[in-house]
């Protein structure tokens, strides 16, 4: 059957970043097949649905990270895979890491048996590259890898490790009568930008809290951010750019930005407005302290004072 326009599937279409990327796939002329958890929960589906061109060229299907067998008819007669599907709970456990795996893993499975799959576009995270490692002076490159030891590094960043390596692995080792497609991934930082749904994940959270009193005090932190508008480019730049194909590409602004400078970008903006937004920086031994009743406290305590720099100079717009 001939096709008149070349189908991307995203995956997990309903995320912060997903959901960006359905909106220019859709605004760039693409046909898209969003996948979601369930199409009766009106409140993450229906901003998809009222994007433009949701209705000549959006389909919907439901599919589970954690069902392999729902993949393969999702990935059916599909051009393109962009596989933003996995978990990122702020406090997390070591679960997520065999969802996050066996998740990425299943994707590419089905893509092997789909004739019409050319690549996949999976992605991943800074996360990947730079927890555990000692950071001063050190610049991060795409060929830098997070250290999978659960005494240094906590869940969610060995879940993204564990999850791109196996699809790395996965990628070496296809049979002679697996459907041939090419990889990338693309890690971005923490993510900020414009919301296009209603329901609020990890990213958004943690600069809500700059704004709603839930950070009295500012801890010494230093992260690279990225707008969520690029990395949604940057996925459908690599979707089609052969010479992205097996590279790893980190998706981050530099230089990566204290939490205090964060704290004035928003002060400048918002505080008019009405907001409160911290001003003052928490001593470490404060933090420690908090750490006892806090468990997101006890996360940073590790990446108090250290700047965080990352070589960005394969992602181009």
């Amino acid at each position: 059957m001939f096709k008149i326009f070349t189908e991307v599937l995203v995956t997990g279409s309903s995320g912060f970043l997903a959901i960006h990327c359905v909106q220019q796939l859709l605004e760039a002329g693409y046909s898209v097949r969003g996948s979601v958890r369930s199409l009766s929960n009106a409140k993450k589906v229906q901003p998809l649905y009222d994007l433009p061109f949701a209705k000549e060229r959006l389909e919907l299907i439901e599919a589970d990270l954690e069902n392999d067998e729902t993949w393969i008819s999702a990935v059916k007669e599909c051009d393109y895979v962009l596989h933003t599907a996995s978990p990122f709970p702020l406090i997390a456990d070591d679960s997520i890491i065999s969802i996050a795996v066996n998740g990425s893993l299943a994707v590419l499975k089905a893509c092997t048996k789909e004739a019409s799959v050319k690549k996949v576009v999976l992605t991943s995270s800074v996360a990947a590259i730079s927890e555990g490692h000692e950071t001063e002076n050190h610049i991060f490159t795409e060929n830098d890898w997070t250290i999978a030891d659960p005494k240094k590094v906590e869940a969610y960043p060995r879940s993204k490790t564990a999850a791109e390596h196996a699809a790395w692995d996965f990628m070496n080792n296809l049979s002679e009568t697996d459907n041939k497609f090419a990889l990338t991934c693309i890690n971005p930082s923490l993510i900020i930008g414009p919301v296009l749904l209603n329901t609020e994940g990890s990213s958004i959270a943690i600069i809500k809290r700059f704004m709603n009193n839930e950070m009295p005090a500012l801890p010494a932190l230093n992260i690279p951010l990225v707008d969520v508008r690029d990395v949604a480019k940057a996925h459908i730049l690599a979707m089609t750019n052969s010479g992205s194909d097996g590279e790893r590409i980190i998706a981050a602004s530099q230089p990566s930005l204290w939490f205090r400078d964060i704290a004035k970008i928003l002060s400048k903006e918002f505080k008019p407005q009405g907001y409160s937004i911290p001003r003052f920086q928490a001593p470490k031994f404060f933090l420690c302290l908090y750490s006892h009743f806090d468990p997101e406290a006890k996360l940073i305590l590790n990446k108090l004072d250290k700047e965080m720099k990352f070589d960005n100079s394969k992602v181009s717009f």
